[in-house]
């Protein structure tokens, strides 16, 4: 059986924990921290050091087309600007990639969308599916919560037929539907209700005064 770690449950984390994920130019755990224009892996540092290839396919898609993973980390990078900027920023570290590749560009609705998840006031997104073999959703909702709460990012066990796709570790699956009942009762009990967070639009951050 082989085992994966999902990059956004893994940036999730991080992000909840305040661990910074590190891109380096090499497979390494201890590799050194590179510019992201230079980096063949983003490892995450907490609560191991695991390195992923910066060009991992992620669960978000975007126009039927998984976002890789150096898209998604450049954009968390830029959460804060406009959405002119934004483009303009991934226009021109584009042109430092080469033909190292290439950062897809969010529309604002995805920007938006991907922030809100990653920073945890969210554990559903239209542009994100469901983990392989999570039919109902349920297990990726759960398991994004853990993730949002700093735990450890789940690891993923799946059995690749030839069809390609993977089945969830049905013990892993129990453990994330408990903790998804736990998380909505305790919703129910608290009142708690998901933020929104807003994204700059259409001023720059220079002209926005």
């Amino acid at each position: 059986m082989a085992t994966e770690q999902d990059p956004l449950l893994l940036l999730r984390q991080s992000i909840a924990s305040g661990s910074t994920p590190v891109p380096t130019a090499s497979a390494e755990a201890s590799a050194p921290e590179v510019g992201l224009s230079q980096a063949t892996h983003l490892t995450f540092t907490s609560p191991t050091r695991i390195p992923l290839p910066i060009d991992t396919p992620t669960r978000f898609i975007l126009n039927d087309t998984p976002v890789d993973l150096r898209s998604i980390y450049f954009t968390w990078l830029h959460r804060d600007y406009a959405i002119l900027e934004y483009n303009d920023l991934a226009s021109k570290f584009n042109e430092e990639l080469g033909g190292k590749g290439q950062v897809q560009r969010l529309s604002y609705i995805g920007m938006l969308d991907l922030i809100t998840w990653l920073e945890g006031a969210s554990e559903e997104s239209e542009f994100i599916k469901p983990l392989a073999g999570d039919k109902d959703g349920s297990a990726s909702t759960a398991a994004a919560a853990l993730a949002s709460k700093g735990a450890a990012a789940p690891v993923i066990g799946s059995t690749v037929g030839r069809s390609g796709k993977g089945a969830l570790d049905p013990r892993l699956a129990s453990i994330y539907n408990s903790e998804r009942k736990m998380g909505d009762r305790n919703s129910v009990l608290r009142g708690i209700k998901p933020t929104v967070r807003a994204i700059p639009f259409l001023l720059p951050a220079s002209s926005a005064n």
